[in-house]
C-alpha cells in the first residue's frame, strides 16, 4: 500500500512519539505503521539513522520488525492462493524479512539473465540429458556458482539474494536454484529431500535420474542413488522421498532459517521466522 504525501508526513511526525512511555501512543503509532505497510519501511530506516539513542534504535528495530512481519506474512498468504506460485517471487519475500530495503528489482534482473544467458546455449534439439549438461556449464563454471563448504549452515547460504551475490551456498539453497533454472527451460524436474541433502530430479516417464547442485550438478542415476541410500542404511524405496511443493519448499527454507539463527545465537531473529513460519503454516 502506498500513502499519499500528507499521510507520510503524519507518519513522520507520529515517530517522533517512538519513546512516548503512553501504551496508547505506542499502540496507534503500531496501528498506523501496520496500515502503511512498507510504505513505512524508509521513514524508520531514516528515523533509525537519526538517532544516536540505542533504546530509540531498538524499538525503531522492533517496528520494523513489526511491520515485515504483518506484510511479508501477508504476501505470502496471497502467493499461497495464487495458481501459479512461482517460486522465485517468495523466495524474495522471505529474503525482505532480513533485508527490508532489498533491490528487488537487481535480483529479479540476475535471475532473468541468468534464465537467459542459459537458454542461448541450449539446443532446442538436444536430449535432457545435454541440456542439463549446459546447465551444470552454465553455473558452476560459467557463472561460478559453488558448494559453501566452510559453514553451509550459516543464515545468509538461505537467502537466495545472497546466493546470487557470494556464488555460494549449501544444499538446499543450491538445489532451489538449480531447480528453478531448469524448470524455467522447460526442463521436468522436482525438488526432493534425501536424508540431510536436497536433490533435484528429473522424471518424464521414462528417464528417471536425478542431480545434485552440492556437487556440482553431478548426476546419479535411479540405480546408483539406490545403492547409495542403500550404504547408508536409508530406505531405498524412492518413492518415500516425496517431491516439494513451493509452498513446503518456502516452509522448509523458513523452518531452516529459524534452526540456523538457533546455532548463531541470534534468538530474536530466530522467533521472527518462527512467528512467520506459524502465520503461514495454517494456509499449508
Amino acid at each position: 500500500m502506498h500513502f499519499c504525501i500528507v499521510e507520510i508526513e503524519r507518519l513522520r511526525a507520529l515517530l517522533y512519539l517512538v519513546d512516548d512511555p503512553d501504551p496508547q501512543v505506542q499502540s496507534h503509532i503500531e496501528e498506523m505503521l501496520l496500515t502503511a505497510g512498507q510504505s513505512a519501511i524508509p521513514l524508520l530506516e531514516q528515523k533509525w539513522l537519526e538517532t544516536s539513542d540505542p533504546l530509540i534504535q531498538q524499538r525503531i528495530e522492533e517496528l520494523l520488525e513489526l511491520v515485515q512481519l504483518e506484510t511479508i506474512g501477508q504476501l505470502l498468504y496471497e502467493w499461497r492462493l495464487a495458481p501459479e506460485q512461482p517460486l522465485f517471487t517468495a523466495l524474495i519475500y522471505v529474503a525482505q524479512l532480513r533485508y527490508p530495503s532489498l533491490n528487488i528489482s537487481k535480483y529479479t534482473s540476475a535471475y532473468r539473465r541468468l534464465i537467459h544467458t542459459t537458454w542461448l546455449q541450449m539446443s532446442p534439439h538436444g536430449d535432457p540429458f545435454e541440456k542439463l549438461l549446459v546447465i551444470n556449464r552454465q553455473l558452476f563454471v560459467q557463472e561460478r556458482f559453488q558448494a559453501e563448504v566452510t559453514r553451509p549452515a550459516t543464515p545468509r547460504y538461505y537467502y537466495i539474494n545472497e546466493v546470487i551475490d557470494t556464488r555460494r551456498g549449501n544444499s538446499f539453497s543450491l538445489a532451489v536454484l538449480y531447480y528453478l533454472l531448469a524448470s524455467e527451460l522447460g526442463l521436468q524436474v522436482s525438488m526432493v529431500p534425501i536424508g540431510s541433502q536436497y536433490l533435484v530430479r528429473y522424471f518424464d516417464g521414462n528417464l528417471h535420474f536425478y542431480i545434485d547442485p552440492y556437487r556440482k550438478g553431478y548426476i546419479l542415476l535411479a540405480a546408483q542413488l539406490k545403492q547409495t541410500l542403500r550404504n547408508a542404511g536409508l530406505s531405498e524405496n524412492l518413492a518415500h522421498y516425496a517431491s516439494l511443493s513451493h509452498p513446503y519448499i518456502i516452509l522448509r527454507l523458513i523452518m531452516h532459517l529459524e534452526d540456523a539463527y538457533e546455532r548463531a545465537g541470534e534468538l530474536d531473529k530466530k522467533m521472527l521466522f518462527a512467528t512467520l513460519r506459524e502465520r503461514i503454516h495454517m494456509h499449508l
